[in-house]
């Protein structure tokens, strides 16, 4: 691949754990939000059988804190 890392447009996403919008830096100047976070290599295994694709930084987050792989439902 021919190019600067900084001239790559940064992906627009949706996380398919919550629905939220956000920007996966993995194609971007920047460091992806993953790789900020620290999530065991069972967690990073796990997340990989459930969900295609990049998750949201905030859900990352609570992943590693120990939130259930899937969110809570939201209250009517």
């Amino acid at each position: 691949m021919t190019g600067d890392l900084a001239t790559l447009p940064v992906m627009s996403d949706t996380c398919p754990r919550c629905g939220a919008a956000f920007a996966c830096g993995a194609a971007g100047p920047q460091p992806c939000a993953c790789a900020g976070v620290g999530l065991s290599p069972a967690l990073r295994q796990a997340l990989a059988q459930r969900f295609e694709g990049c998750l949201c930084r905030a859900c990352l987050q609570a992943l590693a804190n120990g939130a259930p792989l899937e969110p809570a439902a939201a209250e009517p």
